[in-house]
Protein backbone atom coordinates (compact mmCIF):
# COMPACT_ATOMS: atom_id res chain seq x y z
CA UNK A 1 0.00 0.00 0.00
CA UNK A 2 1.47 3.40 -0.68
CA UNK A 3 1.85 6.12 1.26
CA UNK A 4 -0.38 8.26 -0.58
CA UNK A 5 -3.11 5.60 -0.30
CA UNK A 6 -2.69 4.94 3.37
CA UNK A 7 -2.89 9.53 4.10
CA UNK A 8 -6.38 8.48 1.79
CA UNK A 9 -7.78 6.16 3.90
CA UNK A 10 -7.07 7.89 7.22
CA UNK A 11 -8.58 11.53 5.77
CA UNK A 12 -11.92 9.17 5.32
CA UNK A 13 -11.53 7.64 8.74
CA UNK A 14 -11.36 11.18 9.90
CA UNK A 15 -14.95 12.29 9.44
CA UNK A 16 -16.29 9.04 11.07
CA UNK A 17 -16.86 10.73 14.53
CA UNK A 18 -18.45 14.02 13.31
CA UNK A 19 -22.53 14.78 13.91
CA UNK A 20 -24.29 13.84 11.61
CA UNK A 21 -26.15 16.87 11.11
CA UNK A 22 -25.25 21.07 11.59
CA UNK A 23 -21.70 22.63 11.29
CA UNK A 24 -18.81 21.08 12.77
CA UNK A 25 -16.88 24.80 13.79
CA UNK A 26 -13.25 25.65 15.11
CA UNK A 27 -12.54 27.99 17.50
CA UNK A 28 -9.40 29.38 18.95
CA UNK A 29 -8.82 31.62 21.37
CA UNK A 30 -12.74 32.68 20.69
CA UNK A 31 -11.35 33.11 17.21
CA UNK A 32 -13.72 31.27 14.45
CA UNK A 33 -10.93 29.37 12.45
CA UNK A 34 -13.45 28.00 10.06
CA UNK A 35 -15.77 25.43 9.64
CA UNK A 36 -14.43 21.43 9.41
CA UNK A 37 -16.72 19.29 7.62
CA UNK A 38 -18.00 21.83 5.18
CA UNK A 39 -17.62 21.19 1.71
CA UNK A 40 -14.82 23.25 -0.56
CA UNK A 41 -17.40 25.58 -1.79
CA UNK A 42 -18.46 27.01 1.11
CA UNK A 43 -16.73 30.35 2.04
CA UNK A 44 -16.18 29.54 5.75
CA UNK A 45 -14.82 26.64 5.22
CA UNK A 46 -11.12 25.47 5.78
CA UNK A 47 -11.35 23.29 2.34
CA UNK A 48 -11.87 26.78 0.62
CA UNK A 49 -8.85 27.60 -0.93
CA UNK A 50 -10.44 31.19 -1.82
CA UNK A 51 -11.43 31.51 1.76
CA UNK A 52 -9.89 32.80 4.42
CA UNK A 53 -10.04 29.33 6.48
CA UNK A 54 -8.40 27.28 3.82
CA UNK A 55 -5.89 29.23 2.45
CA UNK A 56 -2.38 28.43 2.95
CA UNK A 57 -1.05 31.49 3.53
CA UNK A 58 -3.91 33.33 5.54
CA UNK A 59 -3.27 33.86 9.40
CA UNK A 60 -6.79 32.17 10.68
CA UNK A 61 -6.06 29.00 8.57
CA UNK A 62 -4.77 25.77 10.09
CA UNK A 63 -2.88 24.72 6.49
CA UNK A 64 -0.45 28.23 7.13
CA UNK A 65 2.63 26.71 8.95
CA UNK A 66 3.98 29.97 9.86
CA UNK A 67 0.36 31.63 11.88
CA UNK A 68 -0.74 30.93 15.09
CA UNK A 69 -3.48 28.36 14.17
CA UNK A 70 -0.98 26.36 12.27
CA UNK A 71 2.57 25.97 13.04
CA UNK A 72 3.96 23.22 14.32
CA UNK A 73 5.24 25.54 17.36
CA UNK A 74 2.05 27.53 18.63
CA UNK A 75 -0.03 25.66 21.34
CA UNK A 76 -3.05 27.07 19.43
CA UNK A 77 -2.20 24.90 16.65
CA UNK A 78 -3.76 21.28 15.99
CA UNK A 79 -0.24 20.20 14.79
CA UNK A 80 1.74 21.12 17.58
CA UNK A 81 1.21 18.61 20.00
CA UNK A 82 -0.19 20.60 22.57
CA UNK A 83 -3.37 20.11 24.68
CA UNK A 84 -4.55 23.43 23.45
CA UNK A 85 -5.75 22.64 19.82
CA UNK A 86 -8.69 24.52 17.89
CA UNK A 87 -12.08 23.62 20.04
CA UNK A 88 -15.03 21.64 17.70
CA UNK A 89 -18.47 23.02 18.34
CA UNK A 90 -21.65 22.50 16.67
CA UNK A 91 -23.96 25.83 15.80
CA UNK A 92 -25.62 24.67 19.41
CA UNK A 93 -22.41 25.27 21.86
CA UNK A 94 -21.90 21.43 21.94
CA UNK A 95 -17.81 20.61 22.19
CA UNK A 96 -16.85 17.68 20.24
CA UNK A 97 -13.35 17.89 21.99
CA UNK A 98 -9.98 19.55 20.43
CA UNK A 99 -8.94 18.87 16.83
CA UNK A 100 -5.51 18.21 17.16
CA UNK A 101 -2.47 15.38 16.95
CA UNK A 102 -2.52 15.30 21.11
CA UNK A 103 -5.18 12.96 22.07
CA UNK A 104 -5.39 14.27 25.30
CA UNK A 105 -7.63 16.86 23.43
CA UNK A 106 -10.94 14.76 23.54
CA UNK A 107 -11.37 13.98 19.37
CA UNK A 108 -11.21 10.55 19.13
CA UNK A 109 -9.13 10.56 15.17
CA UNK A 110 -6.49 12.35 16.80
CA UNK A 111 -4.32 9.58 16.68
CA UNK A 112 -5.12 9.36 12.71
CA UNK A 113 -4.69 12.91 12.38
CA UNK A 114 -1.39 12.47 13.53
CA UNK A 115 -0.56 9.77 11.49
CA UNK A 116 -1.98 11.32 8.44
CA UNK A 117 0.65 14.46 9.32
CA UNK A 118 3.48 12.53 9.95
CA UNK A 119 2.85 10.35 7.15
CA UNK A 120 2.86 13.23 4.95
CA UNK A 121 6.20 14.71 6.18
CA UNK A 122 4.36 17.34 8.26
CA UNK A 123 3.62 19.16 5.31
CA UNK A 124 0.09 20.79 5.22
CA UNK A 125 -0.14 21.43 1.86
CA UNK A 126 -0.09 17.66 1.30
CA UNK A 127 -2.58 17.23 4.18
CA UNK A 128 -5.23 19.50 3.24
CA UNK A 129 -5.19 18.10 0.07
CA UNK A 130 -6.04 14.97 1.27
CA UNK A 131 -8.27 15.80 4.22
CA UNK A 132 -10.18 18.06 1.81
CA UNK A 133 -11.14 15.79 -1.27
CA UNK A 134 -14.80 15.47 -1.23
Amino acid sequence: MTPRFKALILATCLFQSYPAFGRLLLYSDQIFLGCLDCIQAVPDSVCNLNGPYGQLHSKTSIWNQVSKYGSPESPQSPWSGSRKGPLMVDQHGTVFGRFQVNPEGGYTQSIKLMQLYEGLNRDLSKVREIFCQD
